[in-house]
């Protein structure tokens, strides 16, 4: 009991602490980063119809990146489960025998 008392402090500290940095926070942060502001202000600059196309690519590539890897450290674990239980199978088959 004593364990998991401790390890509720723990969460309540960090929630507390999350909280207080997130009421601690500069309000008067911009909307958009400053490689995305350069992307929209130099297409801005050379042609009016091609505001924004970089900065959409950009959008893209960061949307799909979480995605991957997500993906990939689920494949790895997936790949890695499905060996253990074949493994696993293959001990009970040879014990039966």
């Amino acid at each position: 009991m004593n364990i998991f008392r401790s390890r509720l402090r723990i969460v309540v500290l960090g929630f507390l602490l999350f909280a207080l940095a997130l009421t601690t926070a500069p309000r008067d942060s911009s909307a958009q980063c400053p490689m995305c502001k350069t992307s929209l202000e130099a297409n801005r600059k050379d042609n009016q119809k091609a505001v924004g196309q970089g900065l959409n690519k950009g959008i893209l590539y960061l949307l799909a990146m979480p995605f991957i890897l997500v993906g990939t450290v689920g494949g790895l674990y997936w790949h890695r489960q499905r060996r253990f239980e074949e493994n696993e199978d293959r001990r009970r088959r040879i014990l039966e025998n």
